[in-house]
Protein backbone atom coordinates (compact mmCIF):
# COMPACT_ATOMS: atom_id res chain seq x y z
CA UNK A 1 0.00 0.00 0.00
CA UNK A 2 1.24 3.59 -0.74
CA UNK A 3 1.25 6.17 1.92
CA UNK A 4 0.99 10.05 1.24
CA UNK A 5 2.79 11.07 4.25
CA UNK A 6 0.47 13.69 6.25
CA UNK A 7 2.38 16.98 7.59
CA UNK A 8 4.20 16.61 10.55
CA UNK A 9 4.67 12.87 10.29
CA UNK A 10 7.77 10.94 9.51
CA UNK A 11 8.72 8.96 7.00
CA UNK A 12 9.72 5.52 8.10
CA UNK A 13 11.88 4.57 4.82
CA UNK A 14 14.95 2.73 6.00
CA UNK A 15 15.49 -0.34 6.52
CA UNK A 16 13.18 -2.86 6.91
CA UNK A 17 12.65 -4.25 10.42
CA UNK A 18 12.91 -7.41 9.80
CA UNK A 19 16.27 -6.98 8.06
CA UNK A 20 17.35 -5.17 11.08
CA UNK A 21 15.93 -7.70 13.22
CA UNK A 22 18.49 -10.47 11.77
CA UNK A 23 21.15 -7.78 11.70
CA UNK A 24 21.15 -7.68 15.20
CA UNK A 25 20.28 -11.32 15.89
CA UNK A 26 23.83 -11.66 14.70
CA UNK A 27 25.63 -8.71 16.24
CA UNK A 28 24.36 -9.50 19.88
CA UNK A 29 24.20 -13.28 19.47
CA UNK A 30 21.68 -13.50 22.24
CA UNK A 31 21.34 -16.12 24.53
CA UNK A 32 17.77 -16.60 24.87
CA UNK A 33 15.09 -14.63 22.42
CA UNK A 34 11.73 -14.05 23.40
CA UNK A 35 9.15 -13.03 21.00
CA UNK A 36 5.18 -11.62 21.84
CA UNK A 37 3.07 -12.01 18.75
CA UNK A 38 4.91 -14.50 16.29
CA UNK A 39 2.07 -14.95 13.61
CA UNK A 40 3.24 -16.42 11.02
CA UNK A 41 7.16 -16.87 11.71
CA UNK A 42 8.91 -14.39 9.41
CA UNK A 43 10.63 -12.88 12.92
CA UNK A 44 11.02 -16.09 14.56
CA UNK A 45 13.08 -17.93 11.90
CA UNK A 46 15.61 -15.22 12.13
CA UNK A 47 16.80 -16.50 16.07
CA UNK A 48 19.53 -18.74 16.08
CA UNK A 49 19.18 -18.95 19.95
CA UNK A 50 17.17 -20.47 22.41
CA UNK A 51 13.70 -19.09 21.70
CA UNK A 52 10.53 -18.55 23.27
CA UNK A 53 7.43 -17.69 21.14
CA UNK A 54 4.03 -16.62 22.32
CA UNK A 55 0.91 -16.17 20.36
CA UNK A 56 -3.03 -17.11 20.53
CA UNK A 57 -3.56 -17.64 17.04
CA UNK A 58 -0.33 -19.13 15.48
CA UNK A 59 -0.88 -18.51 11.33
CA UNK A 60 2.74 -20.29 10.43
CA UNK A 61 4.10 -20.21 7.01
CA UNK A 62 7.75 -19.62 8.24
CA UNK A 63 10.20 -22.97 9.15
CA UNK A 64 10.72 -21.66 12.64
CA UNK A 65 12.77 -24.22 14.43
CA UNK A 66 15.60 -24.50 12.26
CA UNK A 67 19.03 -24.25 14.00
CA UNK A 68 17.65 -23.57 17.04
CA UNK A 69 18.95 -25.19 19.93
CA UNK A 70 15.50 -24.94 21.94
CA UNK A 71 11.91 -23.29 20.97
CA UNK A 72 9.19 -22.80 23.26
CA UNK A 73 6.47 -22.14 21.63
CA UNK A 74 3.46 -20.96 23.92
CA UNK A 75 -0.31 -20.90 22.40
CA UNK A 76 -1.98 -17.99 25.08
CA UNK A 77 -1.99 -14.82 25.43
CA UNK A 78 0.68 -12.95 26.68
CA UNK A 79 -1.18 -11.97 30.10
CA UNK A 80 -1.81 -15.66 30.94
CA UNK A 81 1.64 -16.18 29.59
CA UNK A 82 3.24 -14.04 31.78
CA UNK A 83 0.97 -14.66 35.10
CA UNK A 84 1.93 -18.07 34.50
CA UNK A 85 5.85 -17.61 34.98
CA UNK A 86 6.70 -19.70 31.85
CA UNK A 87 10.25 -17.68 31.47
CA UNK A 88 11.01 -18.06 35.36
CA UNK A 89 10.06 -22.04 34.85
CA UNK A 90 12.30 -22.09 31.79
CA UNK A 91 14.94 -20.56 34.28
CA UNK A 92 15.58 -17.94 31.09
CA UNK A 93 17.41 -14.81 31.52
CA UNK A 94 16.03 -12.79 28.40
CA UNK A 95 19.14 -11.59 25.93
CA UNK A 96 16.96 -10.21 23.11
CA UNK A 97 13.15 -9.38 22.85
CA UNK A 98 10.78 -8.56 20.42
CA UNK A 99 7.30 -7.10 21.49
CA UNK A 100 4.43 -7.53 18.67
CA UNK A 101 1.73 -8.24 19.93
CA UNK A 102 -2.06 -6.66 19.88
CA UNK A 103 -0.50 -2.71 18.84
CA UNK A 104 -2.29 -1.37 21.58
CA UNK A 105 -0.81 0.33 24.30
CA UNK A 106 -1.98 -0.55 27.39
CA UNK A 107 -1.20 -4.27 26.13
CA UNK A 108 2.68 -3.60 24.97
CA UNK A 109 2.94 -1.86 28.28
CA UNK A 110 1.82 -5.11 30.61
CA UNK A 111 4.15 -6.86 27.83
CA UNK A 112 7.36 -4.70 28.36
CA UNK A 113 6.31 -4.53 32.36
CA UNK A 114 6.33 -8.65 32.45
CA UNK A 115 9.89 -8.55 29.83
CA UNK A 116 11.80 -6.20 31.62
CA UNK A 117 11.55 -8.35 35.19
CA UNK A 118 13.30 -11.09 32.91
CA UNK A 119 15.77 -9.51 31.28
CA UNK A 120 19.17 -10.11 31.34
CA UNK A 121 21.90 -7.84 31.75
CA UNK A 122 22.09 -5.58 28.45
CA UNK A 123 19.43 -7.09 27.69
CA UNK A 124 17.14 -5.32 24.49
CA UNK A 125 13.32 -5.11 24.43
CA UNK A 126 12.27 -3.68 20.59
CA UNK A 127 8.96 -3.41 19.09
CA UNK A 128 7.57 -1.66 16.42
CA UNK A 129 5.59 1.21 15.71
CA UNK A 130 6.80 4.55 16.98
CA UNK A 131 6.73 6.12 13.78
CA UNK A 132 3.22 6.38 11.94
CA UNK A 133 3.06 7.80 9.10
CA UNK A 134 -0.90 9.69 9.41
CA UNK A 135 -3.50 9.57 11.90
CA UNK A 136 -5.60 6.30 10.47
CA UNK A 137 -2.40 4.18 10.86
CA UNK A 138 -1.70 5.37 14.75
CA UNK A 139 -5.50 4.96 15.85
CA UNK A 140 -6.56 2.58 17.87
CA UNK A 141 -8.67 1.00 15.45
CA UNK A 142 -7.18 -0.06 12.09
CA UNK A 143 -10.07 0.05 10.15
CA UNK A 144 -9.24 -0.11 6.22
CA UNK A 145 -5.67 0.36 7.20
CA UNK A 146 -4.16 -3.47 6.40
CA UNK A 147 -3.12 -5.31 9.71
CA UNK A 148 0.96 -5.17 8.29
CA UNK A 149 0.52 -1.48 7.84
CA UNK A 150 -1.16 -0.54 10.99
CA UNK A 151 0.74 1.01 14.24
CA UNK A 152 -1.85 1.26 16.73
CA UNK A 153 -1.32 3.47 19.37
CA UNK A 154 1.65 1.96 20.23
CA UNK A 155 3.66 5.82 19.91
CA UNK A 156 2.07 6.59 23.60
CA UNK A 157 4.27 4.16 25.00
CA UNK A 158 7.29 6.90 24.28
CA UNK A 159 5.93 9.25 25.91
CA UNK A 160 5.21 7.11 29.04
CA UNK A 161 9.17 5.32 29.23
CA UNK A 162 10.47 9.14 28.77
CA UNK A 163 8.11 10.77 31.87
CA UNK A 164 7.90 7.34 34.24
CA UNK A 165 11.50 5.54 32.60
CA UNK A 166 14.35 8.61 32.15
CA UNK A 167 16.67 5.50 33.69
CA UNK A 168 16.15 3.66 29.98
CA UNK A 169 18.02 4.54 26.71
CA UNK A 170 16.24 4.66 23.96
CA UNK A 171 16.76 4.86 19.98
CA UNK A 172 14.14 5.67 17.25
CA UNK A 173 14.99 3.93 13.89
CA UNK A 174 13.06 4.65 10.17
CA UNK A 175 13.01 1.02 10.13
CA UNK A 176 10.26 0.53 7.24
CA UNK A 177 7.15 0.34 7.94
CA UNK A 178 6.49 2.05 10.92
CA UNK A 179 9.75 2.18 12.63
CA UNK A 180 11.40 0.55 15.29
CA UNK A 181 12.03 1.39 18.85
CA UNK A 182 14.94 -0.53 21.03
CA UNK A 183 15.30 0.12 24.58
CA UNK A 184 18.15 -0.38 26.70
CA UNK A 185 19.43 0.06 29.91
CA UNK A 186 16.88 -2.17 31.09
CA UNK A 187 16.21 -2.71 35.16
CA UNK A 188 14.77 -5.91 36.20
CA UNK A 189 14.29 -4.79 39.73
CA UNK A 190 12.22 -1.40 38.40
CA UNK A 191 8.34 -1.42 39.75
CA UNK A 192 7.86 2.35 38.70
CA UNK A 193 5.44 0.98 35.39
CA UNK A 194 3.74 -1.06 37.46
CA UNK A 195 2.73 0.58 40.47
CA UNK A 196 1.37 3.39 37.69
CA UNK A 197 0.18 1.20 35.01
CA UNK A 198 -3.80 2.17 36.08
CA UNK A 199 -2.77 6.14 36.10
CA UNK A 200 -1.21 5.72 32.81
CA UNK A 201 -3.90 3.91 31.21
CA UNK A 202 -6.47 6.65 32.25
CA UNK A 203 -4.04 9.67 31.21
CA UNK A 204 -3.01 7.96 27.77
CA UNK A 205 -5.74 5.23 26.47
CA UNK A 206 -8.49 7.63 24.95
CA UNK A 207 -5.74 10.68 23.78
CA UNK A 208 -5.19 10.36 19.56
CA UNK A 209 -2.17 11.22 18.53
CA UNK A 210 -3.61 14.95 17.15
CA UNK A 211 -4.87 15.59 21.01
CA UNK A 212 -1.14 14.93 22.13
CA UNK A 213 -0.13 16.80 19.05
CA UNK A 214 2.03 15.75 16.12
CA UNK A 215 4.84 17.99 16.09
CA UNK A 216 4.99 17.68 19.74
CA UNK A 217 5.41 14.20 19.35
CA UNK A 218 7.89 14.42 16.61
CA UNK A 219 9.94 16.56 17.76
CA UNK A 220 10.96 14.91 20.74
CA UNK A 221 12.13 11.93 18.68
CA UNK A 222 16.16 11.41 18.12
CA UNK A 223 15.06 9.35 14.95
CA UNK A 224 18.09 7.69 13.64
CA UNK A 225 18.94 5.62 10.43
CA UNK A 226 18.38 2.41 11.21
CA UNK A 227 21.29 0.82 8.23
CA UNK A 228 23.53 3.95 10.48
CA UNK A 229 22.27 2.16 13.85
CA UNK A 230 25.00 2.04 16.79
CA UNK A 231 23.11 -0.89 17.37
CA UNK A 232 24.44 -3.07 14.24
CA UNK A 233 28.11 -2.47 15.28
CA UNK A 234 30.28 -4.91 16.47
CA UNK A 235 30.11 -4.27 20.26
CA UNK A 236 27.46 -1.94 20.57
CA UNK A 237 27.39 -1.77 24.46
CA UNK A 238 31.01 -0.36 24.59
CA UNK A 239 30.73 1.82 22.02
CA UNK A 240 32.18 5.74 22.92
CA UNK A 241 31.23 8.89 22.84
CA UNK A 242 30.84 10.93 20.07
CA UNK A 243 30.69 8.23 17.73
CA UNK A 244 28.11 9.75 15.66
CA UNK A 245 30.66 13.03 14.41
CA UNK A 246 33.30 10.20 13.59
CA UNK A 247 33.86 8.32 10.54
CA UNK A 248 32.13 4.42 10.59
CA UNK A 249 34.76 1.98 10.04
CA UNK A 250 33.81 -2.00 8.19
CA UNK A 251 36.33 -4.51 8.57
CA UNK A 252 36.21 -6.71 5.26
CA UNK A 253 37.13 -10.36 5.94
CA UNK A 254 37.91 -13.07 3.38
CA UNK A 255 35.28 -15.29 4.85
CA UNK A 256 32.39 -15.83 2.16
CA UNK A 257 29.14 -15.56 4.10
CA UNK A 258 28.11 -14.33 7.70
CA UNK A 259 26.84 -17.85 8.62
CA UNK A 260 30.17 -19.07 7.98
CA UNK A 261 32.51 -16.58 9.11
CA UNK A 262 32.53 -17.09 12.75
CA UNK A 263 34.63 -19.93 11.67
CA UNK A 264 37.04 -18.13 10.21
CA UNK A 265 40.19 -17.28 12.47
CA UNK A 266 40.57 -13.63 10.42
CA UNK A 267 36.80 -13.11 12.31
CA UNK A 268 38.34 -13.06 15.95
CA UNK A 269 41.12 -11.04 14.73
CA UNK A 270 38.45 -8.48 13.34
CA UNK A 271 36.51 -8.89 16.71
CA UNK A 272 39.48 -7.66 18.69
CA UNK A 273 40.11 -4.82 16.78
CA UNK A 274 36.62 -3.89 16.60
CA UNK A 275 36.48 -3.96 20.34
CA UNK A 276 39.02 -1.24 20.71
CA UNK A 277 37.81 1.29 17.37
CA UNK A 278 34.48 1.17 19.31
CA UNK A 279 35.54 2.30 22.59
CA UNK A 280 37.90 5.02 20.37
CA UNK A 281 34.25 6.00 19.57
CA UNK A 282 34.14 4.33 16.29
CA UNK A 283 31.28 2.19 14.74
CA UNK A 284 32.77 -0.39 13.15
CA UNK A 285 31.65 -3.23 11.47
CA UNK A 286 32.49 -6.58 10.37
CA UNK A 287 31.85 -7.66 7.03
CA UNK A 288 32.19 -10.70 5.14
CA UNK A 289 32.61 -10.97 1.64
CA UNK A 290 29.00 -11.29 0.90
CA UNK A 291 28.71 -7.59 2.84
CA UNK A 292 31.74 -6.01 1.70
CA UNK A 293 29.66 -2.94 -0.04
CA UNK A 294 27.17 -2.93 2.23
CA UNK A 295 28.27 0.25 3.93
CA UNK A 296 28.80 3.18 1.72
CA UNK A 297 28.29 5.97 3.71
CA UNK A 298 30.64 8.78 2.11
CA UNK A 299 33.61 9.96 4.68
CA UNK A 300 33.92 6.45 6.40
CA UNK A 301 37.00 3.89 6.70
CA UNK A 302 37.07 0.52 4.28
CA UNK A 303 39.68 -1.27 6.50
CA UNK A 304 40.80 -4.56 4.30
CA UNK A 305 42.54 -7.45 6.31
CA UNK A 306 44.72 -9.63 4.97
CA UNK A 307 44.87 -8.06 1.34
CA UNK A 308 44.65 -10.87 -1.02
CA UNK A 309 40.80 -10.36 -1.25
CA UNK A 310 39.49 -8.30 -4.79
CA UNK A 311 38.31 -5.11 -2.86
CA UNK A 312 37.69 -2.23 -4.65
CA UNK A 313 37.41 1.05 -3.11
CA UNK A 314 33.85 2.79 -2.51
CA UNK A 315 33.24 6.76 -3.39
CA UNK A 316 34.14 9.26 -0.61
CA UNK A 317 35.50 6.57 1.41
CA UNK A 318 39.39 5.54 2.52
CA UNK A 319 40.50 2.41 1.55
CA UNK A 320 43.10 0.80 4.19
CA UNK A 321 44.72 -2.75 3.64
CA UNK A 322 46.44 -4.24 6.78
CA UNK A 323 47.89 -7.63 4.91
CA UNK A 324 48.07 -9.76 8.18
CA UNK A 325 48.45 -13.35 7.13
CA UNK A 326 49.19 -13.20 3.53
CA UNK A 327 51.08 -11.20 0.54
CA UNK A 328 49.53 -8.20 -1.83
CA UNK A 329 47.66 -8.77 -4.95
CA UNK A 330 48.58 -6.09 -7.76
CA UNK A 331 45.19 -4.85 -8.00
CA UNK A 332 44.96 -3.87 -4.64
CA UNK A 333 47.69 -1.83 -4.63
CA UNK A 334 45.61 0.44 -6.77
CA UNK A 335 42.65 0.42 -4.51
CA UNK A 336 44.54 1.12 -1.24
CA UNK A 337 44.89 4.54 0.08
CA UNK A 338 47.40 3.00 2.64
CA UNK A 339 48.75 -0.50 3.43
CA UNK A 340 50.14 -1.87 6.76
CA UNK A 341 52.34 -4.64 6.63
CA UNK A 342 52.73 -7.44 9.25
CA UNK A 343 55.46 -8.72 7.97
CA UNK A 344 58.72 -6.61 7.92
CA UNK A 345 59.81 -8.41 4.95
CA UNK A 346 56.94 -7.66 2.91
CA UNK A 347 56.84 -4.41 4.07
CA UNK A 348 60.55 -3.34 3.34
CA UNK A 349 59.96 -5.38 -0.56
CA UNK A 350 56.96 -3.31 -1.02
CA UNK A 351 58.54 0.07 -0.54
CA UNK A 352 61.28 -0.81 -3.56
CA UNK A 353 58.69 -1.57 -5.80
CA UNK A 354 56.19 1.02 -4.91
CA UNK A 355 58.74 3.99 -3.87
CA UNK A 356 55.74 6.02 -4.07
CA UNK A 357 53.42 3.93 -2.18
CA UNK A 358 51.63 4.76 1.21
CA UNK A 359 53.14 2.11 3.54
CA UNK A 360 53.93 1.12 7.24
CA UNK A 361 54.51 -1.47 9.35
CA UNK A 362 52.15 -2.90 11.65
CA UNK A 363 52.64 -6.30 13.02
CA UNK A 364 50.20 -8.25 14.78
CA UNK A 365 48.86 -7.50 17.89
CA UNK A 366 47.07 -9.00 21.57
CA UNK A 367 43.43 -8.40 23.20
CA UNK A 368 44.37 -6.88 26.13
CA UNK A 369 40.55 -8.45 27.61
CA UNK A 370 41.56 -11.62 27.22
CA UNK A 371 45.66 -11.65 27.61
CA UNK A 372 46.90 -10.34 30.77
CA UNK A 373 49.46 -10.91 34.03
CA UNK A 374 47.24 -13.79 35.87
CA UNK A 375 48.18 -14.86 39.86
CA UNK A 376 51.68 -17.51 39.32
CA UNK A 377 51.19 -20.91 38.71
CA UNK A 378 53.23 -24.31 38.55
CA UNK A 379 54.47 -24.60 35.31
CA UNK A 380 54.33 -27.60 33.38
CA UNK A 381 54.80 -29.27 29.95
CA UNK A 382 54.53 -27.98 26.66
CA UNK A 383 51.24 -26.09 25.47
CA UNK A 384 50.50 -25.79 21.99
CA UNK A 385 46.67 -24.23 21.13
CA UNK A 386 45.82 -25.26 17.32
CA UNK A 387 44.25 -27.01 14.74
CA UNK A 388 45.69 -29.93 12.97
CA UNK A 389 46.21 -28.71 8.97
CA UNK A 390 45.76 -30.28 6.50
CA UNK A 391 48.80 -31.28 4.23
CA UNK A 392 51.61 -30.09 6.32
CA UNK A 393 52.73 -31.19 9.87
CA UNK A 394 53.10 -28.55 12.42
CA UNK A 395 56.34 -27.71 13.63
CA UNK A 396 56.31 -27.41 16.72
CA UNK A 397 54.30 -30.61 17.89
CA UNK A 398 56.73 -32.44 15.21
CA UNK A 399 60.11 -30.94 17.28
CA UNK A 400 58.13 -31.97 20.75
CA UNK A 401 57.18 -35.32 20.27
CA UNK A 402 60.43 -36.32 18.91
CA UNK A 403 61.97 -34.95 21.97
CA UNK A 404 59.51 -36.72 24.38
CA UNK A 405 58.36 -33.50 25.97
CA UNK A 406 55.57 -33.39 27.84
CA UNK A 407 53.60 -31.99 24.98
CA UNK A 408 49.88 -30.82 25.50
CA UNK A 409 47.45 -29.96 22.82
CA UNK A 410 44.29 -27.80 22.36
CA UNK A 411 42.78 -27.82 18.76
CA UNK A 412 40.49 -29.47 16.31
CA UNK A 413 41.91 -32.37 14.03
CA UNK A 414 44.20 -34.12 16.19
CA UNK A 415 42.23 -37.12 17.66
CA UNK A 416 42.52 -39.31 14.12
CA UNK A 417 46.36 -38.84 14.23
CA UNK A 418 49.31 -39.95 15.75
CA UNK A 419 49.44 -36.80 17.90
CA UNK A 420 46.05 -37.95 19.54
CA UNK A 421 47.80 -39.16 23.07
CA UNK A 422 49.06 -35.48 23.51
CA UNK A 423 45.22 -33.55 22.84
CA UNK A 424 44.15 -32.24 26.39
CA UNK A 425 41.12 -30.84 24.64
CA UNK A 426 39.71 -30.06 21.20
CA UNK A 427 39.13 -26.94 21.60
CA UNK A 428 39.56 -23.88 24.34
CA UNK A 429 37.15 -20.79 25.51
CA UNK A 430 39.60 -17.70 24.58
CA UNK A 431 38.89 -16.75 27.83
CA UNK A 432 40.53 -19.65 29.17
CA UNK A 433 43.71 -19.16 27.14
CA UNK A 434 45.55 -16.88 29.43
CA UNK A 435 45.49 -19.55 31.95
CA UNK A 436 46.91 -22.52 29.89
CA UNK A 437 49.60 -19.97 28.57
CA UNK A 438 50.88 -19.49 32.64
CA UNK A 439 50.72 -22.64 33.40
CA UNK A 440 52.77 -23.89 31.01
CA UNK A 441 56.60 -24.50 31.25
CA UNK A 442 56.79 -22.94 27.06
CA UNK A 443 53.89 -21.89 25.32
CA UNK A 444 54.79 -23.48 21.35
CA UNK A 445 54.28 -21.02 18.46
CA UNK A 446 54.29 -22.30 14.52
CA UNK A 447 53.38 -20.54 11.38
CA UNK A 448 51.89 -21.64 8.25
CA UNK A 449 54.03 -22.15 5.33
CA UNK A 450 53.12 -18.77 3.39
CA UNK A 451 53.29 -17.08 6.69
CA UNK A 452 57.05 -18.29 7.56
CA UNK A 453 58.10 -17.45 3.91
CA UNK A 454 56.71 -14.12 4.07
CA UNK A 455 57.67 -13.24 7.65
CA UNK A 456 54.55 -12.94 9.49
CA UNK A 457 54.82 -13.23 13.23
CA UNK A 458 51.94 -15.07 14.43
CA UNK A 459 50.10 -12.83 17.33
CA UNK A 460 50.18 -16.29 19.31
CA UNK A 461 53.48 -14.15 20.15
CA UNK A 462 51.90 -10.86 21.43
CA UNK A 463 49.28 -13.19 23.47
CA UNK A 464 51.84 -15.21 25.31
CA UNK A 465 54.16 -12.25 26.21
CA UNK A 466 50.99 -10.48 27.34
CA UNK A 467 50.14 -12.97 29.98
CA UNK A 468 54.07 -13.04 31.20
CA UNK A 469 54.31 -16.51 29.43
CA UNK A 470 57.71 -17.86 27.56
CA UNK A 471 56.80 -18.07 23.83
CA UNK A 472 59.52 -20.63 21.62
CA UNK A 473 58.30 -19.40 18.41
CA UNK A 474 59.25 -20.74 14.53
CA UNK A 475 61.80 -18.34 13.33
CA UNK A 476 60.49 -15.95 10.23
CA UNK A 477 63.17 -14.01 10.06
CA UNK A 478 62.42 -10.93 12.33
CA UNK A 479 60.92 -9.28 15.82
CA UNK A 480 59.91 -6.15 17.17
CA UNK A 481 63.17 -5.59 19.21
CA UNK A 482 61.05 -4.46 22.05
CA UNK A 483 60.57 -8.41 22.29
CA UNK A 484 63.31 -10.23 20.55
CA UNK A 485 65.10 -11.18 24.08
CA UNK A 486 62.13 -12.31 25.38
CA UNK A 487 61.10 -14.79 22.77
CA UNK A 488 62.77 -18.34 22.00
CA UNK A 489 63.38 -19.18 18.29
CA UNK A 490 63.90 -22.66 16.75
CA UNK A 491 64.40 -23.55 13.17
CA UNK A 492 65.00 -26.93 13.27
CA UNK A 493 65.15 -30.09 15.95
CA UNK A 494 68.45 -29.22 17.48
CA UNK A 495 67.66 -24.84 18.00
CA UNK A 496 64.13 -26.12 19.42
CA UNK A 497 65.85 -28.54 22.08
CA UNK A 498 68.02 -25.66 22.81
CA UNK A 499 65.29 -22.51 23.08
CA UNK A 500 63.19 -24.92 25.73
CA UNK A 501 66.28 -25.75 27.89
CA UNK A 502 66.73 -21.98 27.96
CA UNK A 503 63.34 -21.37 28.76
CA UNK A 504 63.71 -23.80 31.84
CA UNK A 505 67.13 -21.74 32.89
CA UNK A 506 65.67 -18.48 32.69
CA UNK A 507 66.77 -16.87 36.29
CA UNK A 508 64.06 -15.12 38.55
CA UNK A 509 65.62 -12.00 37.25
CA UNK A 510 64.08 -12.63 33.72
CA UNK A 511 61.23 -13.80 35.04
CA UNK A 512 60.70 -10.11 36.87
CA UNK A 513 61.43 -8.20 33.65
CA UNK A 514 59.22 -10.58 32.00
CA UNK A 515 56.25 -9.28 33.72
CA UNK A 516 57.26 -5.78 33.19
CA UNK A 517 57.04 -6.48 29.98
CA UNK A 518 53.90 -7.61 30.00
CA UNK A 519 52.26 -4.50 31.48
CA UNK A 520 54.76 -2.34 29.11
CA UNK A 521 53.14 -4.66 25.75
CA UNK A 522 49.40 -2.61 26.69
CA UNK A 523 50.43 0.83 25.20
CA UNK A 524 52.54 -1.23 21.89
CA UNK A 525 51.29 -4.17 21.02
CA UNK A 526 47.67 -4.43 22.29
CA UNK A 527 44.36 -3.91 19.47
CA UNK A 528 44.04 -0.74 20.84
CA UNK A 529 47.80 0.27 19.93
CA UNK A 530 47.14 -1.22 16.68
CA UNK A 531 43.92 0.66 16.35
CA UNK A 532 44.78 4.01 17.41
CA UNK A 533 48.07 3.61 14.81
CA UNK A 534 45.47 2.94 11.98
CA UNK A 535 43.63 6.26 13.24
CA UNK A 536 46.19 8.01 12.60
CA UNK A 537 46.98 7.70 9.36
CA UNK A 538 43.40 7.57 8.04
CA UNK A 539 43.10 11.12 9.33
CA UNK A 540 46.34 11.94 7.89
CA UNK A 541 44.91 11.07 4.74
CA UNK A 542 41.42 12.56 5.38
CA UNK A 543 43.69 15.79 6.10
CA UNK A 544 45.52 15.93 3.13
CA UNK A 545 42.38 14.96 1.00
CA UNK A 546 40.72 18.16 2.32
CA UNK A 547 43.98 20.46 1.76
CA UNK A 548 43.97 19.21 -1.55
Amino acid sequence: MQWSLEKGYVLADGLHYLGFLELLHQVIHPDWYLEIGTRTGASLKLSAAKSIAVDPDYQLSHEVIQNKPALHAFQESSDAFFEAGRIQHLGARIDLASLNGKHLFEDLLRDFIGTEKCCAQNGLIVFQGGLPQDEAMASRDHGPVAPADWAGDIWKILPVLKRYRPDLKIDVLDAAPTGLVIVSNLDPHNTVLEENYAAIVQDYQNTTLQDYGVERYFSALDIQSAADSRWLCAFPFELGKGWRDKPDISIKIAAPTRDKMVKWGDYHFARSLARAFCRLGYKTTICPAEDWYLHRRAGGIDLVLRGRANFHRQPGRLCLMWAISKAMRAVNYTNADHVFWASKQLFEKAKLDQPDGQFSLLPQAFDHDLMTLGPKKARKGLAFVGRARAGFERSSVVHAAQANEDLRIWGPGWQAGKYAPYVVAEGVPNDDLAEIYQSAQVVLNDHTATMKESGFLSNRVFDTLACGAIPLSEDVGWLPDDIADFVYLYHDQESFAAGVARARAESAAKRKKRDTLARQLVAVHSFKARAVEILKVAEALRAETLSA
